[in-house]
């Protein structure tokens, strides 16, 4: 064997070794600060978790998300692939116009819960419809790779979320609120971040007038709405997927002139405040987070608007910035993220007595995987 051929041998066993000790002897962590997400921990061993296959596919993920150096090398793959001309990067499409947009193809996507969560959406507003007399609405939210299409790299393999949402559409009929028109219609406009997943506050609004109109409501023109300014800094978790340098997002909030919040109680009074907003979270990576603190299993917001309606809210993120403008016409909303939350939705909703609307509101792609949303049914 040539002397050439033993040196590389040695040096990829060399590296291969140093590499697996140092992600051995490195602190496990519990969050990545650069993708803003938490990582996969050790998981529990046992005789079932073997033989079923998922002790090692989530110590996989493990020893995937724990890796020595983890947050440098997506850096340097995310550059050198964006410079090879790739258009895909870690499960991240370089799109047109700045935009960072994730990536499903038919492979990331069980179809099988898909439809089952489906299902349960048909069911929830069945079961829905027989405890409250009021409006029973569920609008799945259409996500960046929907509306914004065209800014995606052509022979992509996005997956088709629009033939789900046609078929959700044509299930649910006069209970769902479809979106995407109305978003369509003003794609040119700052309606999704370009670092984030989530919709703007203007992509906010333009689906809270929809949803507003189906509630039975005169939706606030933009002249009674108080527009905030409160990050020109934000990068979001798309962009926390590659670790490289982008062009930052601005945050506005988007509340009625007249602020109606009297109270909001997080979780059965763990802690009691006078406002949606949580300035802290602007100091943080995660600045979406402004927007009520976060994600609870349980917040009830009391307003000045005592008209008698009351709304039970099911939502994942994506409705947090919508909900001020809400406010404007309930005079309570539950808020409830079934992620966290222990009961299910319709019998906690028979427990309240004083619900007289609902409305389920979650994006496309994060519904698509949703493990908890067999709650909304029960």
């Amino acid at each position: 064997m040539k002397k050439s051929n033993i040196t590389v041998i040695v040096f990829f066993v060399v590296a291969i070794a140093f590499l697996s000790v140092a992600s051995m002897v490195n602190p496990i962590r519990e969050y990545s600060e650069s993708e803003n997400r938490v990582l996969a921990q050790m998981p529990d061993f046992s005789l079932k978790s073997v033989f079923d296959g998922s002790f090692t596919k989530d110590y996989e993920s493990f020893v995937t998300d724990q890796f020595v150096w983890r947050d440098l090398w997506i850096k340097i793959k995310s550059g050198v692939e964006r410079t090879m001309g790739k258009t895909l990067s870690n499960g991240v499409y370089f799109a047109d116009d700045g935009y960072f947009i994730e990536h499903k193809s038919e492979s990331d996507i069980d179809s099988e819960l898909l439809d089952k969560n489906i299902g349960f959406l048909e069911n929830h507003v069945k079961k829905m419809s027989e405890v409250i007399d009021g409006k029973v609405l569920v609008s799945i939210a259409p996500t960046a790779s929907v509306i914004l299409k065209d800014k995606l790299p052509p022979l992509n393999d996005e997956y088709d979320f629009d033939t789900k949402l046609d078929y959700v559409r044509d299930s649910l009929g006069e209970n769902f609120v479809d979106l995407r028109d109305a978003l369509y219609e003003s794609r040119e406009e700052y309606i999704f971040y370009r670092t984030d997943h989530h919709w703007t506050g203007e992509g906010a609004y333009i689906a809270y007038r929809e949803i507003a109109e189906k509630l039975g409501f005169t939706p606030l023109d933009e002249s009674e709405i108080e527009k905030e300014t409160v990050s020109t800094d934000f990068l979001g978790t798309v962009i926390a997927k590659l670790n490289i340098k982008a062009e930052p997002d601005t945050i506005t909030s988007y509340k009625p002139g007249n602020n109606t919040v009297e109270s909001v109680n997080y979780n059965l009074g763990a802690k009691v405040t006078d406002t949606l907003y949580s300035d802290e979270k602007l100091q943080t990576r995660d600045k979406y987070a402004y927007f009520l603190g976060g994600n609870d299993a349980l917040i009830e917001i009391n307003t000045s608007v005592y008209n008698g309606r009351v709304l039970m809210l099911a939502k994942d993120s994506f409705a947090n910035c919508m909900i001020s403008l809400l406010t404007a016409h309930f005079e309570k909303i539950y808020v409830v993220d079934l992620r966290y939350f222990n009961l299910g939705l319709v019998e906690y909703t028979k427990t309240l007595g004083d619900v007289t609307d609902s409305l389920v509101l979650y994006n496309i792609s994060g519904y698509a995987d949703d493990r908890y949303a067999f709650k909304l049914a029960r």
